[in-house]
């Protein structure tokens, strides 16, 4: 069979499709991935992994699928159709309904449950979701990686214990489940021989991995294991909660060259009582401080956020408070969302929901004082030197691309790299920067490492 595989959403989508794949072309399948998909490509199912966290991804999903059913229908092709991922775990019966043409469809989690619809054929049961999600990773899975990218994410961990009032994830995913140590260092393993020289540390929360399970294998005796494998290559931590921030982490990650000087903390707002009405975890934490101990704990260390602007009940004095605190931490990173009203969540039925024209307009404001942030960083980096990941090469600026450890994949920008020598994806290279951009950077090649 020739089955299609479409990701929508977050990197987690992204492992668990790998997941999916892994075991569909064990048992003999042939997978196509999205960038191959086209309405010419004859494919005997699709399976798109969905997005429900908020409304522009749910739409994103709901588009997707609605394409393909009309494709199905009017051309035969797919021949057929399956949903999984979040968007279906939370509405299974309204997609079945309002799309008929979904052949079979399944929540998170369930990797085998969907091969086994797939190779089943036309199962009596098209609606498999299980009423309570599950998001356990029990036996090691190998992943079929869609492109040969010297990067990947490595999944520790999903579902989440905290109650943030904006959220629904909890609801779609549920409690945190932590993935044993074990197969995830088999899993690494695996990566690093297919090429990959970077292991991006992912979950809901990072910070609590292991609370679940063990008393005393946390985070920080994770990251040891994984540094202690054999090879060259990166380790960055992705999505740490404030809280989490322990000595132990800081001195793991300080302790060990394989990690890189990078932490993406998940803010989501300084003023103290928008934290309060979105009943973030650690928001007693001093931000300014924090930042500052990080800073001190870890040399050249990058940060990284993602604030909400437009919460229910944010006043124009709490949004230049946001403001302030963005100006006086100065984080090299910064991701901004407006506030998107959710159905099933405390905030979404929150008085005081702020119009969209506002919202536009505070979002507007905060990319505008971090685009001059990000060009002072990148500029003070003129001149200095930098060991950069080599990933492609761009034939409009003919030079090649990468990333440095100040750049994480997909959310940062890049490193444009002058190079009289050829450099294959997956090469780490020492370069000097020599020229900046508010989000990029040009660097010349001084020395290439393997």
């Amino acid at each position: 069979m020739r089955i299609g595989l479409i990701t929508l959403g977050c990197d987690k989508n992204t492992v668990d499709n790998e997941y999916l794949a892994g075991l569909l072309e064990d048992r003999g399948c042939e997978i196509v991935s999205e960038q191959d998909i086209d309405a010419e490509t004859p494919l005997d199912a699709v399976v798109v992994t969905t997005c429900g966290f908020i409304g522009d991804a749910k739409r994103q999903s709901v588009e997707r699928l609605v394409e393909l059913a009309d494709r199905k229908r009017e051309r035969g092709n797919p021949r057929r159709l399956y949903v999984a991922g979040c968007l279906a775990q939370r509405y299974s019966s309204d997609l079945m309904k309002e799309i008929p043409e979904i052949d079979g469809i399944v929540g998170v989690g369930q990797f085998e449950r969907m091969a086994e619809l797939i190779l089943g054929g036309s199962a009596a049961e098209k609606n498999a979701v299980e009423q309570e999600p599950r998001v356990d990773i029990y036996r090691f899975l190998r992943r079929r990686r869609f492109e040969p990218l010297p990067y990947a994410f490595l999944k520790i961990a999903d579902g989440c214990n905290h109650a943030c009032t904006f959220c629904s994830i909890p609801r779609m995913k549920g409690k945190l489940r932590s993935v044993p140590p074990e197969i995830l260092l088999e899993e690494a393993r695996a990566l690093l021989r297919e090429g990959v020289r970077e292991l991006n540390i992912v979950a809901q929360d990072i910070s609590v991995y292991g609370a679940d399970r063990w008393k005393d294998y946390r985070l920080p005796e994770l990251l040891r294991d994984l540094c202690a494998l054999d090879g060259d290559f990166w380790v960055r931590c992705l999505y740490c909660y404030p809280g989490g921030v322990t000595d132990a982490l800081l001195k793991t990650m300080a302790g060990q060259p394989k990690i890189v000087p990078y932490l993406d903390i998940p803010l989501q707002h300084l003023d103290p009582e928008v934290l309060h009405r979105m009943k973030r975890p650690f928001r007693e934490v001093d931000t300014a401080a924090l930042a500052g101990r990080l800073r001190a704990a870890i040399p050249g260390l990058t940060l990284r956020t993602t604030m909400i602007v437009g919460f229910p009940g944010e006043t124009p004095q709490a949004f230049e408070r946001l403001l302030e605190g963005i100006r006086t931490i100065r984080f090299e990173r910064l991701g901004v969302f407006m506030y998107s009203q959710e159905e099933d969540t405390p905030a979404g039925s929150a008085p005081r929901q702020v119009g969209q024209t506002t919202k536009q307009k505070r979002w507007n404001a905060v990319m505008q004082e971090q685009f001059f942030i990000s060009e002072e960083c990148n500029q003070a980096r003129v001149g200095t030197r930098t060991r950069v990941l080599v990933e492609s090469f761009d034939e409009e600026r003919r030079l090649y691309v990468g990333r440095s450890a100040a750049e994480a994949p997909e959310v940062d920008g890049k490193v444009f790299l002058e190079s009289e020598q050829p450099l294959p994806p997956g090469t780490f290279v020492e370069a000097e920067i020599i020229a900046a951009e508010p989000y990029d950077v040009q660097a010349r090649v001084a020395s290439s490492g393997r």
